[in-house]
């Protein structure tokens, strides 16, 4: 699953169900996995009013990752 966003940092989000592993593509190119993610927290992310708010309080820091770009 993929979808764009609408932010000033995060440029598009993937998520990868049977592995429940996120991919968090940011405008800068960086770009970072997370892994153990529920797909409510994909859902709740794309329907964010705010996604980078919801990324820095709900993602960042809660779940295991490493950068990759």
């Amino acid at each position: 699953m993929r979808a764009l966003l609408n932010s000033t940092n995060l440029h598009e989000v993937i998520y990868h169900p049977s592995l429940q592993m996120m991919e968090v593509h940011f405008h800068s190119g960086h770009a970072y996995r997370y892994m153990g993610v529920p797909t409510r927290v994909f859902n709740e992310l794309i329907n964010a009013p705010s996604a980078g708010r919801y990324y820095n309080h709900k993602i960042r820091g809660h779940f295991s990752s490493v950068r990759w770009f």
